[in-house]
């Protein structure tokens, strides 16, 4: 009798440990709406990216966030480009997204990355891409702290994800296409060294589409490795992404440099239901941004025990007065950069000229 009781005791304490990292789902399966979106939030040269050109500043970025509000139907929304005109897009939208990420900081030191969700945030987390290429040309990307916006939602009760939100390197020179390549190796790895292997969604302005193979092939560098599925190659081309020269590879719906991917994980499991793009316009059809916004609808469907994070943590308040240093900090460096970077416009110059 002592020996059953002994091991109903440790039974019941065996229950009452609070496992980390396994999670029982309230909800069985359910679908939610993403969408990515490069607002062209450039300081002044922004304003002159669309076909819109009134409204500029933070007035045309609060316009962003009205139409991005009332029009787009999505939970999640993750952006690039929000610079300089943060505050104002991030106010348009607080009521209906209450659950933002802070502005990493205006052009040169923030990278332009936010997220707006239904759903609460946490664990947010920026990182630098490891390349970049071009100060006076090629895309000017390192003047801008450009790279990935980590962070983990919880899209139902007790159901988490990883959601990565990134701006690759831009311009078509082979110099950037080399730190492209390595911008979706870097993602890759992030996402294949997680201690906890939840279900993914990466979206984002790729600066690349798949029928680019060689040096940036996006299936060789990240969704080949990472184990990514890509929501219009679902819907618009049989789920296929290793373009082959063109043999077979008839998408009945055109890509863009905006995409979004996922990944199953972690007890969820991801599928796409639709996908499509939305133009962020005023009422006479002119665009606020030189790019289409893309949107998805995903289902997911618990499979198992769902994987949930050891720590959820939300932002920490703005440290405006440290923030102050920094951008200061930021400038200076960028200034010195400029400043020994005059070579490299001399020779765009010599290759437009001769």
């Amino acid at each position: 009798m002592k020996k059953m009781i002994s091991a109903v005791l440790a039974l019941a304490m065996l229950a009452a440990i609070p496992w980390a990292g396994v999670h029982a789902a309230e909800n069985e399966s359910g679908e939610f709406s993403v969408m990515t979106f490069n607002v062209a939030g450039i300081p002044v040269l922004g304003d002159f990216q669309g076909t819109q050109r009134e409204v500029r500043g933070n007035a045309r970025m609060a316009k962003i966030g009205e139409v991005l509000t009332n029009e787009s139907g999505c939970d999640i929304i993750g952006t690039q480009e929000d610079f300089n005109h943060h505050a104002a897009l991030a106010g348009a939208m607080l009521q209906a997204y209450p659950y933002q990420t802070q502005t990493s900081g205006g052009v040169p030191l923030g990278d332009g990355l936010s997220v707006f969700s239904r759903y609460p945030v946490y664990n947010v987390a920026h990182t630098q891409w490891n390349q970049s290429y071009g100060v006076l040309s090629s895309g000017t990307d390192r003047l801008a702290r450009k790279g990935i916006l980590a962070c983990v939602v919880e899209i139902g009760e007790g159901v988490y994800i990883d959601l990565y939100v990134l701006h690759a390197d831009a311009a078509n020179d082979e110099q950037s296409a080399r730190a492209r390549a390595d911008n979706y190796r870097q993602l890759a790895d992030m996402i294949r060294t997680r201690e906890q292997q939840r279900a993914v969604i990466v979206m984002g302005d790729f600066n690349s589409t798949f029928d680019r193979i060689g040096t940036e092939d996006l299936y060789a560098n990240l969704v080949g490795p990472a184990g990514l599925k890509d929501c219009w190659a679902e819907i618009y081309n049989n789920g296929d992404c290793s373009y082959d020269g063109g043999t077979g590879w008839h998408p009945s719906f055109y890509e863009t440099y905006d995409k979004i991917m996922f990944k199953s994980g972690g007890g969820v499991e991801l599928s796409a239901q639709s996908f499509g793009y939305f133009r962020a316009e005023d009422g006479n059809g002119k665009m606020y941004s030189d790019h289409d916004a893309a949107r998805a609808r995903l289902r997911y469907e618990i499979t198992g025990e769902t994987s949930a994070p050891g720590t959820l943590q939300t932002e920490e308040p703005l440290d405006r007065t440290q923030r102050l240093f920094d951008e200061m900090a930021a400038v200076v460096k960028t200034l010195l950069l400029i400043a020994v970077s005059w070579g490299e416009l001399l020779n765009v110059l010599r290759d437009i000229v001769f």
